[in-house]
């Protein structure tokens, strides 16, 4: 557990679960975590290893990190049995077998392990923050917009895992964002109920699919980006979903700036040279390490999508000539921002960068929005954007100001 205080009808919740465990077992408590803060990082996973050797049986109590450190920590063990107690409906992790963590101060998910029991007792999570389960909603927003930066990934041939069946499993359950929302600001018992249900659905769906990237794109990636800040500069790191769900309106944003660009018929290939973009990719985490530890992680992972991107300069042609006939169809399925920001609204989610902690200032927004593509491997719309030089400072402008005006409520 962390140091977090989790209360069930008023009572201390890991008390009584300590006090309900010991009637039958040996237990020992690990407490992980200091002022109120924890990371996945190597020093918490390490920890956590060695606290769980030897013994039978490992419960995690809390949130999503606590969870991802839990199914790392027992992974390593030989796969000791391990019960998740989930505490609140804010993120998918708690059901699927990866773990996000921090590597080189950078947000990477690694392989982990199924857990054996999840456990959702949805009066502890209509007891919890408000907040805590808004950004559960936040998190099943990316629903809408990350199966079509999958697609495309694979299209491009960044990603062969990419799957029908399990693409329309998961938006099977999409409907309209506004409806998801009712009732989750009150903690009313149906709609938390629902929402945990949908987050499981979805941690089981990423399990299923064998990637991530099922549900995480674009709007994923703007989160990492100011979880990497937070952490580079010892700041209270936000709610993951809640950022999610921002970001969200981002992403639907750069669809439909792709598609309006590729209307006006005007392609521009480019394939930059690795030693340009490597300044560009070190440059643009100096914000967060003058070192170059981040940027030099970071362009680790980039490296390889700009040489997968340049090695066949002829097949990306025919199939950004395909993209181009066809409509982009793999965006078909993407939301306007608009409805997406509707949901948040409804819900009593953040819908704009300044609902969210309050160091993410909209300078720092527009930095973790204007250099996503720059973090990872991951294949984005926003790549796309940027190869096709559609990324400059007025594209970034111009999707940032379509996505507020969608937050406020305002129509174009």
């Amino acid at each position: 557990m962390d140091e977090t205080t989790i209360r069930r009808d008023g009572r201390d919740l890991k008390q009584q679960l300590c006090d309900v465990l010991a009637e039958a077992f040996e237990v020992r408590v690990t407490v992980l975590g200091h002022d109120g803060r924890l990371h996945a990082d190597e020093d918490a996973l390490e920890s956590a290893t060695s606290a769980v050797e030897g013994f039978d049986c490992v419960i995690t109590i809390g949130s999503g990190t606590i969870s991802d450190i839990g199914k790392v920590a027992t992974h390593r063990q030989g796969g000791i049995p391990l019960v998740i107690v989930q505490t609140a409906a804010s993120v998918d992790g708690f059901t699927d077998n990866v773990s996000v963590v921090l590597r080189n101060g950078v947000k990477r998910t690694i392989p982990s392990r199924w857990p054996d029991i999840v456990l959702a007792d949805t009066t502890t999570i209509a007891d919890a923050p408000a907040s805590m389960n808004t950004a559960g909603f936040g998190e099943v927003l990316s629903l809408y917009t990350a199966p079509a930066d999958w697609e495309l990934a694979n299209r491009f041939g960044f990603d062969d895992t990419f799957r029908l069946t399990p693409r329309d499993f998961l938006l099977e359950f999409a409907g309209e964002p506004a409806l998801w929302a009712q009732g989750l600001a009150e903690g009313a018992p149906g709609a938390v109920l629902d929402l945990t249900r949908m987050l499981a659905v979805r941690g089981i769906g990423t399990g299923i699919a064998g990637t991530t990237a099922c549900l995480s794109g674009v709007e994923h990636v703007v989160s990492h980006m100011l979880d990497m800040y937070a952490a580079a500069h010892d700041l209270p790191t936000g709610l993951h979903g809640a950022q999610v769900g921002v970001a969200t309106q981002v992403a639907s944003a750069a669809w439909d700036l792709l598609r309006r660009k590729l209307a006006e018929g005007e392609i521009s290939l480019g394939f930059p040279a690795a030693a340009d973009l490597e300044r560009e990719v070190m440059d643009a985490f100096v914000i967060c390490d003058s070192t170059g530890g981040r940027g030099a992680e970071c362009w680790s992972d980039y490296r390889r999508k700009l040489e997968a991107w340049s090695a066949d300069p002829v097949r990306v042609r025919n199939l950004v000539d395909s993209m181009t006939a066809d409509r982009v169809a793999v965006a078909a399925a993407v939301p306007s921002p608009a409805s997406l920001s509707a949901g948040l609204r409804a819900a009593g989610a953040p819908s704009a960068p300044g609902d969210l902690v309050g160091w993410v200032t909209p300078e720092i927004w527009r930095w973790a929005v204007a250099n996503c593509h720059f973090m990872r491997d991951r294949f984005t719309v926003v790549d796309l954007l940027f190869f096709l030089g559609w990324w400059t400072t007025a594209d970034v402008d111009s999707v940032i100001e379509q996505s507020m005006m969608a937050a406020s409520g305002a129509t174009a």
